[in-house]
């Protein structure tokens, strides 16, 4: 499990992280995206909605899996093989996170996260320079960070908007394997109603646009024939697991064709 505690001159002048793949990943089977990187995803992820955290409203998600515990676009040795890998990957292991009084929020990092190291070695980069100072890296880094939770912010609106006009269905998927095998619904999972989303009124329609909740909706809809890809990565894994050395020479790019010959269907 994450420990994040607050990044600090004090505690953290001799630490540092060191480049680390993707392996704290491989049971994540949804991933927080925001607005701005939804073009990225597209062209390899599935796009749903999920209860939020919060208990309030919807989060928008890219799909990784079709079963809790597992991520497809996680090699079973960590390597990412899902193209673009998220913003919230990428900020690993470091989170903004609401400090006691929720005020504001501070740059906490996940002390035991496989890449922190406490005392950073002599080739990982350190947080803090000789002087006591964030690095540039660091810097860099909690821009990054101030600049996701923006976009989570802009993102969440525009959800809201979603939502409020009654656009978040639940999404039924029903997966079932090949000669007949014994099949799954997949819980948890919403999209976007297209039959009311077609309904709405232009001044509604207008509303959506300016906010960027209609950019948000079309790229769902257009994102789930991605779920051929999670399928294809699916069986795979499973594949994986009878023959070890079979994902080594994986072709990835084949992954991502729009033939339908799945082992996985919906």
């Amino acid at each position: 499990m994450p420990h994040y505690v607050a990044l600090s001159k004090s505690a953290h002048r001799s630490a540092g992280v060191r480049p680390s793949n993707t392996a704290y990943a491989l049971e994540q089977a949804v991933v927080p995206v925001v607005a701005e990187e939804v073009p990225r995803v597209l062209p390899t992820m599935p796009l749903a909605f999920v209860n939020a955290p919060s208990g309030q409203g919807f989060e928008l998600v890219a799909l990784q899996a079709l079963q809790p515990g597992m991520n497809v676009y996680v090699h079973t040795d960590g390597r990412w093989i899902g193209g673009y890998k998220p913003a919230w990957y990428r900020a690993h292991p470091f989170r903004l996170i609401p400090d006691e009084s929720g005020s504001r929020r501070v740059v906490c990092v996940d002390e035991e996260a496989e890449a922190f190291e406490n005392e950073a070695g002599p080739d990982t980069p350190t947080l803090f320079g000789p002087d006591g100072e964030p690095t540039e890296k660091t810097r860099h880094l909690v821009n990054f960070l101030e600049q996701l939770e923006k976009g989570k912010e802009v993102t969440h609106a525009a959800v809201a908007l979603l939502a409020e006009q009654g656009l978040i269905v639940p999404w039924e998927i029903s997966a079932r394997k090949a000669k007949g095998e014994t099949g799954y619904d997949v819980q948890g999972l919403y999209h976007i109603d297209e039959a009311a989303l077609k309904a709405l009124e232009p001044e509604r329609v207008v509303k959506l646009l300016r906010s960027g909740a209609l950019s948000i909706a079309f790229s769902q809809l257009l994102s789930e024939h991605r779920l051929q890809t999670v399928a294809r990565l699916h069986n795979l894994r499973g594949e994986a697991k009878r023959q070890s050395a079979a994902a080594d020479e994986l072709d990835v790019e084949s992954l991502f064709a729009d033939d339908d010959d799945d082992d996985l269907t919906f």
